[in-house]
């Protein structure tokens, strides 16, 4: 009976030394787990707090040519898309008298030129958009022969809640930004004297300050500056981590080159891109975590693959 407990408590005593043994290897396992991450330092210039709107390229004039007399068309220089200017001959109209009668009344006084067409212009610059008219057609006087798109009212028409009106004036320098990635500088010009009924925007005419055509109907998006602070340390937004609520904020700080600790951080103004940090003052050398930080512990050993800014 004694061997029997002496070989049971043996086989405890070594099942408790086993499980020891596998949870410390575990923990071992777990403290040398390698992320691989990307870093960048603070800066200190400052940041802008912005609003970001959405628009729409437009033509705000749309320039009807209409026919000036009664007559058939004889002749159309039009093709929709085709870019013309102000001056332009579009089209030419002979009455029916004209037609009819032009040749004997011209044969008794050459000086008459009375079966000569009449030209219709174009009465701006732009691009030609519907040409409604072809050769041999008759039409009546005021009937609208073609549709321009006056590039002289060529831009941008952004959408902007009222309560950002304040925040815009007319000659203000704006950057709008293309789906690209590109950005093309513009001038408000106009503010649109009616809101919508349902959002309460207000539509705000902007001039390109560029010679670039861009597709009519193109999404693009502006930004409307609303306050600026300078001389602050801010670190782009993928560095700011947060619990679900959003009432404790921290980074991750290198330590050294191989270890990042949890820092919590007072987080003040921020923007679609940078986050002010308030508290801790991080110096310029200090390096901060930007990606592979999510879901990690207060301590983790890491890998530099690149740096960011």
């Amino acid at each position: 009976m004694k061997n029997k407990i002496t070989i049971l408590f043996s086989m405890v005593l070594f099942s408790m030394l086993l499980y020891s043994c596998n949870k410390k290897e575990a923990a071992v396992t777990e403290t040398e787990t390698i992320i691989p991450v990307t870093v960048t330092t603070v800066d200190n210039k400052g940041i802008d707090d912005f609003e970001e709107v959405s628009g729409t390229v437009s033509y705000i004039v749309k320039t009807p040519i209409k026919a000036i007399i009664t007559g058939y068309v004889t002749a159309v220089n039009a093709t929709t898309n085709d870019k013309v200017a102000k001056g332009k001959r579009l089209f030419s109209i002979k009455t029916k008298e004209s037609i009819a009668l032009g040749n004997d009344v011209n044969k008794l006084d050459p000086n008459l030129h009375f079966g000569t067409a009449v030209s219709i212009t174009s009465s701006s610059n732009g691009f030609i958009t519907a040409v409604n008219v072809e050769k041999g057609n008759y039409v009546q006087e005021g009937d609208i022969l073609a549709v321009i798109n006056d590039s002289d009212n060529y831009g941008v028409v952004i959408n902007v809640p009222f309560e950002l009106k304040k925040y815009v004036s007319i000659n203000q320098q704006l950057s709008v930004y293309l789906p690209d990635g590109t950005s093309i500088s513009a001038t408000v010009k106009q503010f649109i004297p009616s809101v919508d009924t349902m959002s309460q925007m207000q539509s705000i005419f902007l001039k390109m300050n560029s010679n670039q055509v861009l597709p009519e109907n193109l999404i693009i998006s502006v930004r409307i500056p609303k306050s600026n602070k300078s001389d602050i340390i801010t670190l782009p937004k993928s560095a700011i981590l947060s619990n679900e609520i959003e009432t404790e904020y921290w980074v991750m700080l290198l330590k050294n080159d191989s270890t990042a600790i949890k820092v919590p951080v007072q987080i003040g103004l921020k923007n679609q891109e940078r986050t002010e940090i308030i508290t801790p003052k991080f110096n310029v050398t200090d390096r901060i975590v930007t990606s592979g930080n999510y879901g990690v512990g207060d301590t983790i050993k890491v890998k530099i693959i690149n740096g960011s800014k």
